[in-house]
């Protein structure tokens, strides 16, 4: 393979690299978590003890087997402490109907990513996200 000059301009698929994503937004692919059997986790079942690492989670009340009542919450940060701290707050103490997902996520992304999934899913709760460009994620509850 030889060199090429830096006056030259690319050829082949990498030539238009800058053109990538223009016109199609990137999608942020996140993990969401689900029990083994695939369903969605009841939060009155996580141990926040056992989370790690930094991320974000959305807390639900499920409406029945197929439809969500309503987003209550979206929390980003340490998921460990996070989490915990939404299971001392008095709105959530009854846990009857809830839910809860979370997704590991940078900590350099956290703003954007919980800024669009406040956008997306409207929660009831929640913390105010700062003004960033939100960063397109996969929605785990259908928005």
């Amino acid at each position: 393979m030889t060199a090429r000059s830096l006056g030259q301009p690319p050829a082949g698929p990498l030539a238009n690299y800058k053109n990538w994503n223009r016109g199609t937004s990137a999608l942020l692919k996140l993990d969401w978590y689900k029990r083994t059997d695939g369903s969605w986790c009841p939060f009155a079942d996580v141990e926040p003890a056992l989370l790690a690492g930094h991320g974000v989670f959305i807390v639900w009340k499920n409406g029945g087997a197929v439809k969500i009542s309503a987003v209550l919450f979206v929390g980003r940060g340490s998921l460990r402490d996070e989490f915990a701290r939404c299971r001392r707050d008095p709105l959530f103490r009854s846990g009857d109907g809830l839910y809860v997902t979370w997704s590991a996520v940078a900590n350099e992304l956290l703003d954007p990513v919980a800024a669009y999934l406040y956008r997306q899913l409207r929660p009831l709760w929640g913390e105010v996200v700062p003004l960033v460009p939100p960063l397109p994620v996969n929605v785990p509850l259908g928005a």
